[in-house]
């Protein structure tokens, strides 16, 4: 199974595009499709809140290549 990883970074100013990494999660997905279904749910669900407006997410392939971001609890492609 494919691996995909998802980063979390602290905003470099409020709202920013930019940040530092802060922490990440490595796991398997069947496709890109499941692993990005997987951490939107995770993102914009109570489990792991997210203050949108000092942190961002994107998720990643195993080659670094970004394939999903979260600026602002919705989905930026």
């Amino acid at each position: 199974m494919p691996v995909y990883i998802c980063k979390h970074y602290r905003r470099s100013a409020p709202d920013a595009t930019t940040g530092t990494l802060a922490d990440e999660i490595t796991f398997s997905a069947p496709s890109a499709a499941d692993a990005e279904a997987r951490m939107r749910k995770l993102l914009t669900s109570g489990v792991a809140p997210m203050d949108w407006h000092k942190h961002f997410a994107t998720l990643e392939d195993d080659a670094g290549h970004i394939l999903v971001k979260w600026l602002h609890g919705a989905l930026h492609a």
